[in-house]
């Protein structure tokens, strides 16, 4: 199965490459980091780290690794783990009755798809090859690799497809009525459109990944940069470093922001959201940050066969899918 998360590593490396990239949040208490802001089917740091985990209710939502990257759900203490479908699977968004993924599949081309809850009623909604879903309210937004990363948009039962943004898109992050998104037409310059297709900018000069937009913030690693960690607002004014180390895998949830720490082994880091009070949560070289209900999920590149998880402040690190070889 070791091919299995080396396969789920390269079509997001593939995807970010050929991207040309190296509303508001809910307000959430500490222990609930990970909510994602109604109306919404993830957070933006869990969508610009492949969506692998999502939650909603009672339920934690996962591409298994030991089982094909398929989607299981659990609940929160653990309990009534349920296989949902037999697809490889990324960018999952859980809205309603229904999960929303992309289908990573070879034969299927990443292919959005939605199936319910149940695990019933698995339906393709485009031929579209689709990366960085975001589900809000009834609109599923996407970059379309069938035509050239250009951002599109469709109704949740897919149907009105509209092209919304000419342009090489990745990290889509949607927030009220903008698409925020890194560029890659423009040195991969964060740029936002808004949702019905009408204007589309340049914010920053900066070339970006990993973006997150918190309320009128924008955190992303700055690849002008060193691959710095930076905020900006969205207006493009109040540009601030908040790092002098390399900041990967960013995910920004409540008043923290995480990362991966290139300068020191890629290990798990934490700050508040001005800079202050970083310290590191663990020791291993640690990517794809996933945030559910007060939970950091992370790959250990040191045992790549393993998904792990632990609480936001370092706490409790466990195990949750042991990948077999």
């Amino acid at each position: 199965m070791k091919k299995l998360i080396a396969a789920f590593v390269l079509v997001f490396f593939t995807i970010i490459s050929l991207s040309g990239c190296s509303g508001k949040s809910a307000d959430i208490l500490e222990d609930g980091a990970g909510i994602p802001a109604t109306g919404h089917g993830n957070t933006p740091g869990n969508i610009s780290n492949g969506g692998v985990v999502a939650y909603r209710g009672d339920w934690v939502y996962y591409c298994n690794g030991s089982d094909d990257v398929s989607i299981y759900k659990v609940k929160l203490n653990g309990s009534d783990k349920t296989k949902l479908n037999s697809d490889r699977s990324m960018f999952i968004n859980v809205q309603g009755d229904w999960v929303y993924y992309s289908n990573i599949e070879e034969s299927e081309n990443s292919r959005i798809y939605k199936i319910k809850t149940d695990g019933t009623e698995r339906t393709k909604l485009t031929n579209d090859s689709a990366s960085f879903i975001n589900v809000v309210d009834n609109w599923i937004y996407y970059s379309n690799a069938s035509d050239d990363r250009r951002i599109y948009k469709m109704k949740i039962d897919g149907t009105e497809k509209t092209r919304i943004a000419d342009s090489f898109s990745s990290y889509l992050n949607v927030q009220e009525d903008w698409v925020y998104y890194s560029n890659g037409d423009d040195k991969k310059r964060i740029y936002k459109a808004s949702t019905d297709g009408t204007k589309n900018g340049a914010i920053s000069e900066d070339s970006a990944a990993y973006i997150n937009v918190d309320g009128d913030w924008i955190y992303y690693s700055n690849g002008s940069d060193g691959n710095k960690l930076y905020k900006i607002k969205t207006d493009g004014t109040g540009k601030t470093e908040l790092t002098k180390e390399e900041a990967l895998y960013i995910n920004v949830s409540g008043d923290w922001i995480y990362y991966s720490n290139g300068y020191n082994g890629n290990r798990i880091f934490r700050m508040k959201k001005d800079g202050t009070d970083k310290g590191i949560l663990n020791y291993e070289s640690s990517r794809f940050i996933n945030i559910a209900d007060g939970w950091l999920y992370f790959i250990v590149d040191s045992t790549p066969n393993r998904l792990y998880k632990m609480k936001n402040d370092g706490t409790k690190i466990q195990m949750v899918e042991k990948i077999e070889r």
